[in-house]
This record gives structure tokens, C-alpha cells and sequence, in this order.
């Protein structure tokens, strides 16, 4: 059985073959052999992994439809860092016990680090990020010169969330609005969060 499919999922929801194990209640060899192709899926693992995820057991077996198509997935729910104001009753936000989150196709290629935020003002307009656009962004991938970025200003006790251009050491604005200024990251009051991956435009 090529399980290929079920390693892509895993992957999504942040699932270590170490964290497999530990959830199948195996050693790690057996999740190693398994995903060699030494050993088959047995049903109750199969059972065990779709509750964890939450998909049918079909999906991590790779079943197919007689129509050829494969089993349509549910979708992936990627967390708000703050709650969308202007766009929290768009179609794709859903909201669970008190937090928003974003729905994405789950075949998408996001990790489980990611997250979306909702754009609050015009420092990036001359770039085409408008207020009321929803970005995704990953913790776990590093900022890299000339990228748009989350970064944190702080400014007396509290600290705001910004979207900025990446140009080391600066956090620099692109915005037709003046009032927005450069930021040094080596004055110690702004930090880097995590690379833009993603815009969507609202309307």
C-alpha cells in the first residue's frame, strides 16, 4: 500500500512518525517499517489515525470513488491570531468555540504552525495589501530578505502586530501614507514573527 498520501497528512496537522507511534500505541520501528513498505496498515491503526485527524478511514487507506475521483477531504481550519473585524462574516471563516478560523482546501500545503491574520491597515497598499485582506503565515519558516513579513512593534508595555517588507535590519512600510515609518530591528522594538505565505483578497 503506498501511503505516501497519508505522510502529506500527517504533515499538514504536524504529525512527527515519532508522534504517530506514540498515538498507535507501537515502537517507532513498526511506524518506520510501515511507511517503508515492510508492513501493512492494520485496520485499527487506520481507525485510530482518521479519529486523530478527523477524516474518514477510507481517506487514510487512499480509497478511491468509482467515479476515479479521490475522496474529497475535509476542510483545513487555519487559526486567527486576532479576530477578523472586517471580514468575519466572509464565506471561509467559521468560528468555533469562541475562536475564528480560516478554511483552506486540506490539500493545500500548510503545516500546522500556520495562521491568518487579517490585514488592519494601509502600510502595505503600494504593494497591493489592502485593510480587510486576510494573510497566511508559518512560524516555522524563516524570514528571508525582500519577503513580507509578521513582525511585532513595541510600543510601551504592549506590542502590535505589522506587516512589513523584510530589508535587514529594517521592517519598511509601502504605503502612500506617510505616517508609517521604518522600523530597526536592532533597536530592540520591533521582531520578526514569520513569512507572508499567502494574501487573499476580501471583497
Amino acid at each position: 500500500m503506498n501511503l505516501s498520501h497519508l505522510k502529506q497528512l500527517l504533515i499538514k496537522h504536524g504529525i512527527t512518525q515519532t508522534d504517530l507511534a506514540r498515538i498507535l500505541g507501537r515502537d517507532k520501528s513498526v511506524v518506520t517499517n510501515l511507511f517503508q513498505g515492510r508492513r501493512q496498515l492494520k485496520a485499527d491503526e487506520a481507525a485510530a489515525i482518521a479519529r486523530l485527524i478527523g477524516v474518514p478511514v477510507a481517506h487514510i487507506l487512499g480509497i478511491r470513488e468509482h467515479s476515479g475521483r479521490q475522496l474529497m477531504e475535509p476542510p483545513l481550519l487555519i487559526p486567527f491570531q486576532h479576530e477578523p473585524q472586517q471580514s468575519k462574516k466572509r464565506a471561509g471563516i467559521v468560528k468555533k468555540e469562541d475562536k475564528f478560523y480560516l478554511e483552506v482546501e486540506a490539500s493545500a500545503d500548510y503545516s500546522a504552525k500556520a495562521y491568518a491574520l487579517e490585514v488592519r491597515d494601509d502600510s502595505m497598499n503600494l504593494i497591493g495589501i489592502l485593510p480587510g485582506d486576510i494573510i497566511i503565515s508559518e512560524m516555522e519558516r524563516p524570514c528571508k530578505t525582500g519577503q513580507i513579513v509578521v513582525a511585532q512593534h513595541y510600543q510601551g508595555r504592549g506590542a502590535k502586530t505589522i506587516i512589513r517588507q523584510y530589508d535587514p535590519p529594517f521592517l519598511l512600510p509601502r504605503s502612500m501614507t506617510q505616517t508609517f515609518k521604518p522600523l530597526n530591528l536592532e533597536d530592540g522594538h520591533a521582531r520578526l514573527v514569520s513569512p507572508v505565505v499567502k494574501l487573499i483578497r476580501t471583497f
